[in-house]
C-alpha cells in the first residue's frame, strides 16, 4: 500500500512539472476581503488549496482565552493533558506530545519537554495576532507533525496606527482569595517606509489544585495539595522596512520568561484507620527564559515570483530548583531532605530560503511552483544534580552521569511543491520534502552515540470545488515523530524497581496520513464539514520492559520501536449563525470526533490501543453578539471521553470522560473600552482515574478573570 501511494505521489509531480515552466502569469488573489476578522479567516480556510483552520485574534479574546492552549481546545481533534483547566501540552488526533509540532512564525521553538514538546502556556493571546492548524502538512512544512501542526503567528509590524491596553485580575476559588493581576499594552504604527509593532504582557496568576487518592491494595490514602503562582512576561516587537515596490526587510525580536514557584504537600494515611504513614512537602522553583530574534528579506520579481531569506536565532534557558522533605511513620518524623537542581539550555539556528513562482502551464491550467531549503542547527545540555540529605545530616549524591546529557542535531532539508489549479473548481498540490538529520549524544560519564538517517516525504493535497458552497477535500503525507531527546541518549541508571536505560539505535516512527472530507460553506462565515482521518504508523516508540538486568537482576526499561499502529476517525464540525431561525445575534460552534486506535506489542504479540487516546471528544460554543448593546458573551462546553492505557496488562489505568464548562463576556462601555469577564470550569467538574487498585479524584476549582480592554 505504501508502495503504491509513493508511486501515485510521484506521478502526479511529474505530470504537474512536465510542461510547468511554459509561461509566467500573475496569479489572480482569490481570498475575498470582507470587514470582519471571522469572515476573513472561514474564505481562507475556503480558498486555501490544503485544509487549515485559522483562529483569530477577536474569536480569542471572546472565547475567555488567555493563552493560545485556552483557545486550541474548542478545535476538533484536540485536547491537553494534566489537571483539569491547565492546558499546556496539546494532543492532536490523541496521540502522544511527541506526535504534533507547535511553531512560532511558522519555526519550532526551543525549549520543550524531553518529548520535544512545547508549553503553550507560555505565550498570552495579547502577543499572538492569529492560529493556524493543519491537520496534514504541505512539504512546506517540516516533516516531523505526524499528528498536525499548530503555527503561532505573532503580531505583525501594523501600516496604521494602533493602541491596545489591558488591565486585569483573576482568582481560583481554592487560593484563599489570592488575586492575580495581568496588564497588556501593543502599539504600532508607521513612520514613512518603517512599519513597527511593540507589545508586552505580564500576567501574575495563583492556581491550586488538589487530589485524594485511595489505594486498597496498599491500604493507603492520599491526600495532596497544590498550590501554584506563575509570573508570565513577554515581549514582542515587529519592525518592517519597505525598500522600494520590491523589497522588504523584517525582524521580530520576542521574549517571554515564566517562573513558575509551587508549593505540594502529599501526606498519605492508613486507609483502614487514618494513622499518619507518610508525608511528602515539596517547595519548587523554576524559571524558564525563551528568546527569540527572526531577520528575514522579501524580494518580489516581475511577473509574480517572490523570494524569501530568513535566519533565526533562538534559545530557551530553564532552571530548576526543587526540595522534598520526607517524613515518615505514625509521628511522621523527618526521614531525608531530598535537593533536586536541573539546568537546561537549548539553541537553535535557522537558515532558510523559499522561492514561489507563477507559471502558465498546458490546456489553460495555472502553477505556483514552490522550492526552498533549510538548515536547522540545534543543540541541548541537561545538568542535573540529586542530592540526600539524611536526618542525621549524611549527604548522599543520588544522580548519576546518565542524569546529564548533550545532544546535537543538523537537520537539513530540501522541498518542492506546486499549487496546481487545473480547472476552476480543482487544486492539486503535489509536493516532496527530503530532510537529513545528523545527530550526536552523549551522557557527562562520555558514553556517547551518533546517527544520521535521511526521510523521503511525499505529499498531495486536491481540493475540488463542487459548487452551491460545497467543496471536497483530500491528502496524503508521509510524515515522521523524531524520538524523545533523552531516549537516544545512551543513558544506564539503576532505579530501586527497575533499571532505566537509552536507546541509541532507536529509530524515528514514519506515518501515513491519509484525510478526507467535504464542507458546505454557510454564507461569509459559516461552515459544516465532515473528515475522515486515517493514521498508519511504523516504529512506535514505547517504553517497556525487555529483560532481566545481569548484574542487579532488576527488570530493564527501554524505549523501544514498537511495531505498527493505526489511529483512525472522523470530525464533524459546524460553525454557523441561527439568524434561519430567527435568532439574529445568535451563532453556534460545535465539533465532535470519533476515534480508534490500535497496536500490537511486539514482545507479547497483544493488540491493544495507543495509551490516552479517548473514544471521542466534543465541543460546543454558544455565542451571542449585539453591536446595538455592545455586548459579546459565549457559554461553551469541552467533552473529552474516556480515557485507557493497556501498556501493562497487569495494571491497566483508566481515567473517566471529562466536561469543563466556560462562560465570558465583553462589553463595551464607552467607544475604544470595554469590559471583559469570564468564569473556567464554573462547575468545578473534576476528573477521576483508576490505576489498579488505587483510584483517584482531582480538581481544581473555577478560575474567574475580569478587566477593562482599550483599542484606539
Amino acid at each position: 500500500m505504501k508502495r503504491v501511494v509513493l508511486t501515485v505521489v510521484a506521478g502526479a509531480l511529474i505530470g504537474m512539472y512536465g510542461t510547468a515552466f511554459a509561461e509566467e502569469v500573475a496569479r489572480t488573489a482569490e481570498i475575498v476581503v470582507e470587514e470582519t476578522e471571522d469572515v476573513k479567516a472561514v474564505q481562507e480556510r475556503k480558498e486555501s488549496s490544503y485544509a487549515k483552520t485559522v483562529i483569530t485574534r477577536k474569536e480569542m479574546e471572546e472565547l475567555g482565552g488567555q493563552t493560545a492552549a485556552d483557545v486550541l481546545r474548542r478545535l476538533p481533534r484536540i485536547y491537553f493533558t494534566g489537571p483539569p483547566t491547565k492546558n499546556k501540552d496539546v494532543r492532536m488526533s490523541g496521540l502522544d506530545k511527541e506526535f504534533q509540532s507547535v511553531l512560532i512564525d511558522g519555526n519550532r521553538p526551543p525549549g520543550g519537554g524531553e518529548k520535544r514538546e512545547f508549553a503553550l502556556d507560555r505565550i498570552p493571546i495579547e502577543q499572538i495576532e492569529r492560529i493556524e492548524v493543519l491537520k496534514n502538512p504541505t512539504a512546506a512544512y517540516d516533516s516531523d507533525a505526524v499528528a498536525g501542526i499548530v503555527n503561532i503567528i505573532l503580531k505583525e509590524p501594523l501600516k496604521a496606527r494602533s493602541l491596545y491596553l489591558f488591565a486585569g485580575t483573576s482568582m481560583n476559588d481554592l487560593t484563599n482569595g489570592k488575586f492575580g493581576n495581568k496588564l497588556s499594552a501593543n502599539y504600532g504604527d508607521s513612520f514613512g517606509p518603517l512599519n513597527y509593532t511593540i507589545g508586552g504582557t505580564r500576567n501574575d496568576e495563583y492556581w491550586q489544585k488538589g487530589k485524594i487518592a485511595q489505594d486498597t491494595g496498599k491500604n493507603e490514602r492520599e491526600v495532596e495539595v497544590e498550590r501554584t503562582r506563575t509570573l508570565t512576561s513577554s515581549l514582542n516587537l515587529g519592525l518592517a522596512l519597505q525598500l522600494g515596490k520590491e523589497d522588504r526587510v523584517i525582524f521580530k525580536p520576542f521574549l517571554t520568561e515564566q517562573t513558575e514557584t509551587k508549593f505540594k504537600e502529599k501526606p498519605i494515611t492508613v486507609l483502614s484507620t487514618g494513622a499518619n504513614k507518610s508525608k511528602n512537602v515539596e517547595n519548587e522553583e523554576k524559571e524558564m527564559l525563551l528568546q527569540s530574534y527572526a531577520l528575514a528579506w522579501e524580494h518580489r520579481f516581475p511577473g509574480g515570483s517572490s523570494l524569501k531569506l530568513q535566519g533565526l536565532y533562538s534559545e530557551n534557558e530553564e532552571k530548576k530548583d526543587k526540595s522534598t522533605a520526607q517524613f515518615t511513620g505514625a509521628a511522621l518524623t523527618l526521614s531525608k531532605n531530598i535537593f533536586e537542581i536541573e539546568d537546561k539550555e537549548d539553541s537553535d539556528v535557522v537558515a532558510a530560503a523559499d522561492l514561489k513562482v507563477p507559471l502558465a502551464g498546458p490546456f489553460e491550467t495555472e502553477h505556483v511552483l514552490s522550492a526552498g531549503l533549510k538548515l536547522r542547527d540545534k543543540e541541548r545540555e541537561v545538568n542535573r544534580e540529586v542530592r540526600e540529605v539524611s536526618s542525621t545530616g549524611v549527604v548522599t549524591v543520588t544522580s548519576t552521569p546518565s542524569d546529564s546529557y548533550r545532544v546535537k542535531e543538523t537537520i537539513g532539508a530540501i522541498y518542492l511543491m506546486d499549487e496546481a489549479a487545473l480547472t476552476d473548481k480543482f487544486i492539486l498540490t503535489p509536493g516532496l520534502r527530503v530532510e537529513l538529520t545528523d545527530g550526536e549524544y552523549v551522557t557527562s560519564g562520555g558514553n556517547a552515540a551518533s546517527g544520521n538517517f535521511t526521510d523521503w516525504n511525499p505529499s498531495l493535497h486536491a481540493l475540488y470545488k463542487l459548487g452551491w458552497g460545497v467543496q471536497l477535500r483530500g491528502s496524503l503525507a508521509r510524515t515522521i515523530a523524531r524520538p524523545a531527546f533523552k531516549d537516544k541518549v545512551p543513558t544506564r541508571s539503576v532505579k530501586k524497581d527497575k533499571v532505566e536505560e537509552g536507546n541509541p539505535d532507536l529509530n524515528a516512527a514514519i506515518s501515513y496520513n491519509f484525510e478526507a472530507g467535504i464542507e458546505k460553506y454557510l454564507g461569509k462565515s459559516g461552515v459544516v464539514a465532515v473528515n475522515g482521518f486515517y493514521k498508519d504508523i511504523d516504529d512506535v516508540i514505547e517504553k517497556q520492559r525487555i529483560g532481566i538486568d545481569a548484574v542487579s537482576g532488576l527488570p530493564v526499561e527501554r524505549p523501544v520501536n514498537a511495531g505498527e499502529a493505526t489511529v483512525k476517525g472522523v470530525d464533524f464540525e459546524v460553525k454557523s449563525g441561527l439568524d434561519f431561525i430567527g435568532l439574529n445575534d445568535l451563532s453556534l460552534t460545535g465539533t465532535y470526533t470519533i476515534m480508534t486506535s490500535e497496536v500490537t506489542d511486539p514482545n507479547t504479540g497483544v493488540t491493544r490501543k495507543l495509551k490516552d487516546i479517548p473514544g471521542n471528544m466534543g465541543t460546543v460554543v454558544l455565542r451571542y453578539d449585539s453591536r446595538k448593546l455592545g455586548l459579546a458573551a459565549s457559554l461553551g462546553v469541552n467533552y473529552t471521553g474516556k480515557k485507557e492505557d493497556e501498556t501493562d496488562p497487569a495494571k491497566p489505568k483508566k481515567e473517566d470522560a471529562f466536561t469543563q464548562w466556560d462562560l465570558s463576556f465583553t462589553q463595551r462601555l464607552v467607544a475604544g473600552v470595554s469590559l471583559y469577564g469570564s468564569a473556567v470550569n464554573f462547575l468545578n467538574e473534576k476528573k477521576r482515574k483508576a490505576d489498579g487498585t488505587r483510584t483517584e479524584v482531582e480538581e481544581a476549582g473555577r478560575t474567574f478573570y475580569a478587566g477593562l480592554r482599550f483599542e484606539l
